[in-house]
């Protein structure tokens, strides 16, 4: 009897023992992670941080500075992670990292409210192009009316705002024009001014996030811009319907862009993080009822066995996972979905 009563304790000793050691070995420390890059995306992570609560303890920041920015300091090491609405072309880290679709959104072309100018203008590639190229400098031009019939229009100076070099969303304008406005563009170019050939409109101004783009073109009269539907919502401004290529004019919006973004391929390759996972978005793609300059922002995050890399990992999964789906489409955001929100999943589950 004796010695099944001691055997009895010492089973209970090991089972404690278990129990004590057990969620040491497992336990993880809460981490801060700091991310910078992609204004486009603010309103989206913004959102999605102010409401993550993980049981680690984990807490995130992010600042919007432009893709580039957040590029740039995630390969010198100087931020846990980053958004960039454009992979690396260069500049790549020389650590382990992966790139992975986050969120994606529609590019609104937008105008100021204050001018006489009437709502609902359609505009399509070749009559953007000549806007930034200079070739139309004002509202009345022959080929805006073309594409407005009965709508009347000032003949004011079209003031042309655009984003500052290193930008994300100038990259994919810049393959839009190139794929769809019949004049030349370098395409994917972070760089309007270069990616014209180095000429753009007299009253072309640049300035350095979406946000801000959004605040000139609501408070400056005549003025003109490309943005996040985000900033466009928040913003008392007018947005334009753009031609796509089944010929339709379409309004930017959540649904809108999400029909075009599931239309498009990732690329799979896994011998190169610049690509793997990335979205290989085609502008000149025929989708009826889509709004063809709908992008896709990338998280860049740090691959390997630590507490940064899991913190990470947590948070994407929880972006793409949880708070976009419920949230995005409200936010003026495209949340992944089908094929696409397998695969970003799947790359988010291999970081750490």
């Amino acid at each position: 009897m004796q010695k099944k009563i001691l055997a009895s304790v010492a089973a209970l000793a090991v089972l404690a023992g278990v129990a004590l050691v057990g969620p040491s070995a497992s336990a993880v420390t809460a981490t801060a992670i700091a991310g910078k890059g992609s204004s486009f995306a603010n309103g989206a992570l913004q959102y999605c941080l102010s409401h993550y609560d993980p049981t680690s303890g984990d807490t995130v920041t992010y600042t919007s500075t432009g893709s580039g920015t957040g590029r740039t300091e995630f390969a010198a090491g100087s931020i846990a992670w980053a958004a960039t609405d454009a992979p690396y072309s260069s500049g790549a880290p020389s650590f382990a990292y992966k790139t992975i679709p986050l969120v994606g959104g529609p590019v609104v072309f937008a105008y100021n409210k204050n001018s006489g100018l009437p709502a609902g203008l359609k505009l399509d590639a070749p009559t953007i192009s000549k806007i930034y190229k200079g070739t139309i400098t004002r509202w009345n031009d022959a080929a805006i009316k073309a594409l407005n019939p009965g709508k009347t229009l000032p003949s004011a100076i079209i003031l042309a705002y655009y984003r500052a070099t290193g930008s994300g969303t100038t990259a994919n304008l810049t393959k839009y024009l190139a794929s769809n406005s019949g004049s030349a563009w370098t395409s994917g170019s972070n760089d309007l001014r270069a990616a014209a050939g180095g000429t753009l409109n007299a009253h072309a101004y640049s300035k350095s996030t979406s946000s801000v783009i959004a605040d000139k073109v609501e408070a400056t009269k005549y003025a003109f811009g490309y943005f996040d539907l985000s900033d466009a919502a928040s913003a008392n401004v007018y947005k334009a319907s753009l031609k796509n290529k089944a010929g339709q004019f379409i309004a930017p919006s959540a649904s809108t862009g999400a029909l075009f973004l599931n239309g498009q391929t990732t690329i799979r390759d896994t011998t190169s993080p610049m690509t793997d996972g990335t979205l290989n978005i085609d502008f000149a793609k025929r989708i009826s009822g889509a709004y063809q300059l709908t992008v896709v922002t990338y998280g860049l995050a740090p691959v390997g066995s630590t507490e940064k890399s899991r913190a990470v990992e947590g948070w994407f999964k929880y972006v793409v996972n949880t708070c976009m789906p419920a949230r995005a489409a409200g936010l003026g955001y495209v949340p992944l979905s089908g094929a696409l929100k397998t695969s970003a999943l799947a790359q988010i589950n291999a970081i750490y």
